[in-house]
């Protein structure tokens, strides 16, 4: 099997939803980040028919755009000829999935290059009607002589006001409800923060959230993600949208102890203040076999190495990642002590705070992976190389974009560390999780 390396990658702020990228479609937040890799193989005089395919990553689809990462490839420069499609059912994993299948190409020998996107625009999902308005709509839609209008009318609107018997479906609360379990994503976070074995503490939570924030705004202030993160033109507001805007700089545990719970609102822990933000953006890596990166003279940023995933309880589907985390390291002969850097997602603190201390501890594995043939203490993952920057909790969760951002986020940080490999892993709504090696050479 050939090596796979990642030549460059980079990402878009991450803008909170509603504010700076409300009213760009995923596909054109993909089509800015091909444009600006369109712009980077020219510095390198790459042409761009090197690039054999696109794979992307999106899970909200655009009605418009059902394959929105053949649109984004198109519309940013890259000739039509380039085959391109779009991973979106591993939910907050397909950015993890879409680097792993593009990885299998080149590694197969089935291609030599392949650019990697991941687009998210929850601001854009829509609002669906109950059917029988939604009929009426179109009904409406379609008359054209006044009596046909105003039938119409008298049918639709007494509908269209009556949202106790007709409520508007809201898209993105659909999309974060689990149809197995019949529970939003911050429910189960809720059964981990209530699971007595965690003993995990409103307190614990806050505390972990307070940390993500400083350790972003941190980061920003020091410039270290200048490297990361490219300046955006937004032609629909006329402006340069430059840095992640949900950062909470005045984050502390007064500030946090006084927002409420949302998922349960008298006896629950889980609050917007600790939980990942709901966001836009947009990110990029291009991926090339390593002997033929090494001969165009491509610079090499790391190395894409395994790949685990792993079916949990959907009811607490933040635990997941342990499990994924588990066959990697079986799978490698690795433990926690060979890598320098941590990358887990920040669904939720309590997601966060359950794999840490399930990690570390024989009891709790047992208790929540026996059953599926874990068990045995995996170690303890130091919280100076957890997220050392900040994670969804301060900059946000664009579920289609997260994955790619851990990787490259956690190879920049390799390369100040001078450190030679990373982990990154996430939780999957469903009950899934999924978990991946780094390593810069």
């Amino acid at each position: 099997m050939r090596n796979v390396v990642i030549v460059d990658g980079f990402r878009t702020p991450l803008c909170k939803e509603g504010t700076d990228f409300r009213e760009t479609d995923a596909d054109m937040l993909g089509a800015w980040v091909v444009r600006e890799m369109v712009t980077r193989c020219g510095r390198w005089n790459l042409p761009l028919e090197t690039i054999d395919c696109v794979l992307g990553s999106n899970v909200a689809t655009p009605m418009h755009a059902v394959n929105p990462t053949r649109v984004a490839a198109v519309v940013g420069g890259l000739p039509p000829s380039i085959p391109a499609d779009t991973v979106a059912g591993k939910n907050c994993g397909s950015g993890v999935s879409a680097l792993y299948y593009a990885s299998l190409r080149i590694r197969s020998g089935d291609v030599d290059t392949a650019l990697v996107i991941g687009m998210e625009a929850m601001s854009r999902i829509p609002i669906a009607y109950h059917h029988r308005v939604a009929g009426l709509l179109l009904e409406y839609s379609r008359a054209r002589r006044p009596r046909q209008l105003a039938a119409s009318a008298l049918a639709l609107f007494p509908r269209l006001l009556n949202l106790k018997k007709y409520p508007p479906r809201v898209g993105l609360v659909l999309g974060l409800t689990d149809p197995m379990c019949d529970l939003i994503m911050g429910s189960t976070a809720e059964n981990i923060a209530k699971a007595p074995a965690f003993g995990m503490t409103r307190h614990d939570q806050d505390a972990f959230s307070v940390r993500s924030h400083k350790n972003a705004a941190r980061a920003w202030t020091q410039g270290l993600f200048a490297d990361e993160v490219v300046p955006m033109y937004v032609p629909e507001r006329s402006a340069y949208v430059e840095r992640d805007n949900g950062i909470r700089e005045d984050a502390s545990l007064e500030t946090f102890r006084d927002v409420k719970p949302v998922f349960d609102r008298h006896y629950g822990f889980v609050t917007p203040a600790n939980a990942s933000q709901i966001t836009d953006a947009a990110a990029a890596l291009l991926l090339v076999e390593e002997e033929k990166a090494k001969a165009l003279g491509l610079p090499i940023m790391g190395y894409v190495r395994e790949y685990a995933d792993f079916g949990y309880d959907p009811a607490c589907m933040g635990l997941a990642p342990v499990g994924a985390i588990s066959r990697l390291l079986r799978r490698t002969g690795l433990t926690l002590k060979d890598f320098a850097v941590f990358e887990i997602n920040e669904a939720f603190a309590a997601v966060v705070l359950g794999i840490l201390r399930t990690l570390d501890s024989a009891t709790l594995m047992e208790q929540t992976f026996g059953r599926y043939g874990l068990s045995g203490r995996i170690g303890e993952i130091p919280l100076d190389d957890l997220n050392p920057h900040g994670g969804a909790i301060a900059m946000g969760h664009p579920v289609g974009v997260s994955g790619l951002r851990l990787a490259m986020t956690s190879l920049f940080e390799l390369k100040r560390r001078s450190a030679e490999r990373a982990l990154i892993g996430g939780c999957v709504g469903g009950g899934q999780g999924v978990a991946m090696v780094l390593e810069r050479k």
